[in-house]
């Protein structure tokens, strides 16, 4: 088999791109069920429409959340060594992170403004900076969301970083203790403070532990105590998906145990995934890798492209009869919204990534 230099990572690109179509597909499949459009309101509904089905599907968020915890393990040896500061590993976080999301923040606005004439209520000037900033706010409905709705998981990946950084400055080569202490402790103490706060719902969710398990993965795959996980796991992990997603649609789960229901799995496949054996030789390889490089831009505009682009296009389509039933227009959705993403990712994430190590490496290259 060939290998590159960046192929030990090929598997977990591949999980990635798997979170991300299963979330697509989860909101491809609500924008028609959950949330069914008048204008297909006489067609024949989905079978996809159950509840247990359609948000089990939100497992790859789980998933998106485990490798993130795995990633920075896997990229943290020269701050753990002392040859980067802290500073550098959060700087090149936000640097990631930041403007895709902003842009895609701006794209929202301008679309939603256009669209209706006037800026939505939810517009002001507070939720636009804390959005901005991924600062925990509440939406018009009360949930803990930015204005790109969907960036909820990624003011948890920053609160990750910032607690990553911090353990890298404090503990050094022993920063995972310390940033297992840091989680603890803010949960500990947002959970006895009970604020109904969007601060204070934010950081009493358990979910931030996802972010642990992955790290704690990483740590065991370095120091070579993995245990071999076969990949016929998935299996099991997917039933296992499915049933606490009906059991906790049927009351019996609550939602703050989401991070063992869902979470688990995830470890596990992530565990399984690791050693999985990618041949960059075969254009399925290929395909599949690049979709998990394209993942966050897809994760970025595909609710943007749902609910503000194709809900445009579709009533014009179903109009002429074009759109007839609704597992089409979820599928429809689902494809070029992941199209979308690509094209996204290609315009806007890649060469703003590519200027971004350009620029890094002429630094370097002016103070040697």
């Amino acid at each position: 088999m060939q290998h590159n230099a960046n192929s030990k990572l090929d598997s977990i690109q591949i999980l990635r791109a798997v979170a991300a179509i299963i979330v697509v597909f989860a909101h491809s499949i609500r924008a028609y069920t959950v949330h069914v459009p008048g204008y297909l309101q006489d067609v024949p509904q989905s079978w996809l429409s159950a509840p247990w089905f359609r948000d089990g599907l939100g497992f790859g968020v789980d998933i998106f959340f485990v490798i993130s915890g795995f990633i920075m393990v896997h990229v943290s040896t020269p701050y753990a060594e002392g040859r980067k500061p802290a500073s550098d590993f959060l700087l090149r976080r936000v640097e990631r992170i930041y403007p895709p999301y902003l842009i895609s923040t701006a794209f929202l606005l301008v679309l939603t403004a256009a669209w209706s004439g006037t800026a939505s209520d939810d517009f002001s000037l507070w939720r636009i900076a804390t959005s901005a900033l991924l600062f925990p706010s509440l939406n018009a409905n009360g949930l803990v969301q930015p204005i790109l709705g969907i960036g909820w998981t990624l003011s948890y990946e920053m609160y990750f970083y910032l607690a990553f950084a911090l353990a890298l400055a404090i503990g050094r080569a022993r920063y995972l203790p310390v940033l297992i202490g840091i989680i603890a402790a803010v949960w500990t103490i947002a959970t006895i403070a009970g604020s109904d706060t969007a601060q204070g719902i934010f950081f009493r969710n358990p979910i931030v532990a996802e972010f642990l398990y992955g790290c704690l993965i990483a740590y065991l795959h370095r120091s070579g105590r993995l245990p071999t996980v076969p990949l016929f796991v998935v299996l099991p992990c997917i039933i296992v998906v499915f049933a606490a997603s009906y059991l906790c649609e049927s009351g019996v789960l609550p939602e703050d145990l989401r991070c063992i229901y869902w979470g688990a799995p995830a470890a596990v496949l992530l565990s399984a995934f690791i050693r999985l054996p990618v041949n960059r030789e075969r254009p399925l390889s290929r395909l599949i890798v690049f979709l998990g490089d394209a993942s966050y831009s897809i994760y970025l505009v595909h609710i943007i492209f749902i609910y503000q682009v194709l809900s445009r296009i579709y009533p014009k389509l179903a109009f002429h009869g074009l759109i007839r039933y609704v597992d089409q227009a979820v599928v429809m959705t689902f494809v070029t919204s992941v199209v979308a993403g690509i094209v996204f990712h290609l315009v806007i994430e890649k060469p703003t990534n590519d200027w971004r190590l350009r620029s890094r490496n002429k630094e370097k290259t002016v103070t040697a």
